[in-house]
């Protein structure tokens, strides 16, 4: 997706958060470090993924391996707290699938630092509800499932801590076409977002036939940068499911397909970008 002029007041906010939660006596270092960054790699054309990767890059160099470690590890405990009302909420849908699907993107919010996020992981279970009963703005769960219903392999592109929780009632509905499915978490500790180690930590690398991780620091996936057994997943595979925004933005401008998208619209240029509206739930194939 290329990079809007919107995108700059959220990466330089964001950067400054993870800025105040690891070391604020740095930020008029780092705020500056990043503002040249990004007024270097903001140009037409470029890639919103790319240029909040190299910004996050310098950020993180400065400040520590992990600056939302914490975070990531109340946003597990807090999507753990719901998880049988979401096991219950997909059991009792005339559409698992779709209620799947749903309780995935509804912990797509445990993404701090921007201005649609939650202000703290504990709030999820006031938002939960609401966030399911607003249901799917964008739905093409049917393509999904026309899909998976003559594959064979499937890949799973993690995203965030807590929605990973989430994640393990949708893959769950996935093995039920009879797949494999491959999950994908982050080579380093980047943002919230999914690293081996959290995969581990909740549980849900037992549930697929393989875990393989992008295998370097990027925000969403850098395609130049991935090992060669991921590559392979990926162009073969007969489905990719992308779980959240910075996927979505690293992957629209590639040629990967079949992908299905799963995420909360929370900015505009992604709703845009995608066809929706800020706030909406969103299930979108690309075939």
């Amino acid at each position: 997706m290329q990079m809007d002029a919107e995108c700059v007041p959220c990466l330089l906010g964001r950067v400054l958060f993870e800025t105040n939660l690891c070391a604020p006596e740095r930020s008029g270092r780092i705020m500056r470090d990043c503002v040249k960054i990004l007024g270097e790699r903001f140009e037409a054309g470029a890639n919103s993924a790319e240029v909040a990767t190299a910004v996050h890059r310098r950020a993180y160099d400065l400040l520590c391996p992990d600056p939302y470690a914490d975070l990531k590890r109340r946003s597990n405990i807090a999507a753990q707290s719901l998880y049988a009302e979401a096991m219950e909420f997909v059991e009792g849908a005339e559409d698992r699938l779709e209620a799947a699907c749903l309780c995935a993107i509804a912990g797509n919010v445990l993404d701090f630092g921007i201005g649609a996020s939650l202000g703290e992981p504990e709030e999820l279970g006031k938002e939960f509800d609401r966030l399911v009963g607003q249901g799917l703005d964008v739905n093409e769960v049917p393509k999904m499932r026309r899909i998976l219903e003559e594959a064979e392999e499937v890949v799973l592109l993690l995203d965030n801590c807590g929605e990973v929780v989430f994640d393990k009632l949708l893959v769950a509905e996935l093995r039920s076409f009879g797949v494999g499915v491959t999950g994908v978490a982050k080579g380093e500790a980047i943002l919230t977002d999914v690293t081996e180690a959290d995969a581990h930590e909740v549980g849900i690398d037992k549930m697929f036939d393989e875990t393989l991780t992008t295998g370097s620091f990027a925000i969403g996936i850098d395609l130049s940068r991935i090992g060669d057994r991921l590559r392979s997943k990926l162009e073969n595979a007969d489905l990719i499911v992308s779980k959240g925004m910075a996927n979505f933005e690293s992957l629209s401008d590639s040629d990967l397909r079949p992908i299905a998208y799963l995420l909360r619209a929370k900015c505009n240029p992604v709703a845009e970008s995608i066809g929706a509206r800020k706030g909406d739930n969103v299930v979108k194939v690309y075939e």
